[in-house]
This record gives C-alpha cells, sequence and structure tokens, in this order.
C-alpha cells in the first residue's frame, strides 16, 4: 500500500508544529525592526566617532608634516601658491600642470608635488577628512582628483613675504590646519541658483569655510602640537546639512600680529 504524502506540516513529538506561524513572523520582525532602531543610533554613533578620530589624527600628522618642512625651509611657510616656469601653478597641496584643463572638476593636479608630500608620503589617508561627504550630490569638485579638505590660516601663507614659524608667538592658540570647506555659488556647475560645496585649503576671519562637519565641531591642530575641536560662535551656514561651513571662533589666532 503506497504511503500518502500530507500536506500539513510536520508534528514534532509534543505535538506542536515546526514551522513559524504567520503570527510568530510577524513578532519575530517586530522583534528584529525595535533592535535595530535601538542599536542603529548607537552605531552610526560609534561611525561618526571613528571618523572624528581618524580626523584628529590627520591633522595633527599635517602639522608634524609642516613643522618638519619649516625645519628644512629655515623656519618659513611655504605660500598658497606661485608660478613654477614651464611648469605650471604649484599650490601648497600639489602642482596643477601648465597645458592642463581649466574645467572645475577636470583640472589636473600631481599631488606628489605638494608642499608636504615628502613628509607621510600619502594622499587620501592623511589630506582627507573621513567625513567630507564627496558622496553627496550637492559636491563640487575642483580638480580630477580628491585633493584636501584641511587648511592653513590664509595670513600665513603671504605670497609677498612668506612667515617665519619663529613669528607665530602663541603656538598654543595659533591655528595650523583645519576642517575646511567652501559653499560655491559662481563656478559651472553651481550657480547662484544651484549653490554647491567644495574642498577647500585655506581659512580666514572673513570668510565661512571652517568646515564644523563634526556634530558641528571641528578638528584642528594647533602649532605647538596639540589638536582641539572648535566650536561656532557666530553660527554655521546650513544650506547643506553635510558642509555646515562658518567663520573660526575668536579664539584662536590665525595670524602672526
Amino acid at each position: 500500500m503506497s504511503k500518502r504524502t500530507s500536506s500539513h506540516s510536520e508534528i514534532g513529538p509534543a505535538g506542536c508544529s515546526a514551522a513559524f506561524t504567520l503570527i510568530e513572523l510577524f513578532v519575530v520582525i517586530g522583534i528584529v525592526g525595535l533592535l535595530l532602531g535601538i542599536l542603529l543610533p548607537s552605531l552610526m554613533g560609534a561611525r561618526a566617532a571613528t571618523r572624528t578620530a581618524v580626523c584628529v589624527v590627520n591633522v595633527r600628522q599635517m602639522a608634524i608634516a609642516l613643522e618638519l618642512y619649516t625645519e628644512e625651509e629655515n623656519g618659513r611657510i611655504f605660500p598658497v601658491k606661485e608660478v613654477v616656469d614651464a611648469e605650471g601653478v604649484l599650490w601648497w597641496f600639489g602642482l596643477e600642470p601648465v597645458g592642463g584643463s581649466r574645467h572645475e572638476g577636470e583640472r589636473q593636479l600631481l599631488r606628489t608635488r605638494g608642499r608636504l608630500w615628502p613628509y607621510y608620503r600619502r594622499t587620501d589617508t592623511i589630506e582627507v577628512c573621513p567625513s567630507f561627504a564627496v558622496s553627496s550630490r550637492y559636491y563640487k569638485p575642483k580638480f580630477a582628483t580628491n585633493w584636501t579638505t584641511y587648511g592653513l590660516p590664509l595670513p600665513l601663507m603671504s605670497p609677498h613675504e612668506s612667515t617665519r614659524i619663529d613669528e607665530v608667538d602663541r603656538p598654543d592658540q595659533t591655528v595650523a590646519f583645519v576642517d575646511s570647506a567652501q559653499i560655491n555659488a559662481f563656478q559651472a556647475p553651481a550657480s547662484p541658483t544651484n549653490p554647491m560645496f567644495e574642498q577647500w585649503y585655506y581659512v580666514s576671519r572673513l570668510e565661512q569655510t571652517v568646515h564644523y562637519v563634526h556634530a558641528g565641531r571641528a578638528s584642528a591642530a594647533m602649532f605647538d602640537g596639540h589638536v582641539r575641536m572648535l566650536d561656532s560662535e557666530f553660527g554655521v551656514n546650513t544650506f547643506f546639512p553635510e558642509a555646515p561651513v562658518g567663520r573660526p571662533p575668536s579664539d584662536v589666532i590665525l595670524n602672526v600680529k
């Protein structure tokens, strides 16, 4: 006599079904959703804290590289940029070669020619903050490559007369490097009706270029080597939540006077 198959779930030794009922499945899904709701903010907070820690290390290493550079250059800090005959424009963060594209996002940059390159020989892992939202649709690349998200004080990089490191009389209060970004509404593809944000390379008192990207704070390395988190004193431009920029607080120094 042939065995008959059954369309019913198997019954265990205790007489209970081995399969989930629909109600049990909904309960499990609800519990998983509840756990995710509890744990996700903690996980996101941990990721943000990790990115901040990496950024702190970055600005610290760049400040050390700057110190090494000035030791080899008779105490002088480099200018923002200078024209190198037959080569192009030497920005402090790399060489923009002559004859390259001038279109935003396509401009060439030889990062190994940057002033500080010989002291760490790494680029994205040192010169770029991991919290900078380069994947945002509002991000406007300036060069064809990633470049830097940390700025030096503009007054310290005079193209006419370079600053000497020994002129920094309060190194514990003078900014060496800080998170930096700029909102651009004047260079395509950005426009007054389509502003975008971009990486930036200096900070000043008169511009909103300090990037308060770490939960409303910015990482800054001082000339004495220590790192502190800057709080916005004058408010920030929150047009882009991923790029809150503002002026530096008044309790830090950006020049040698």
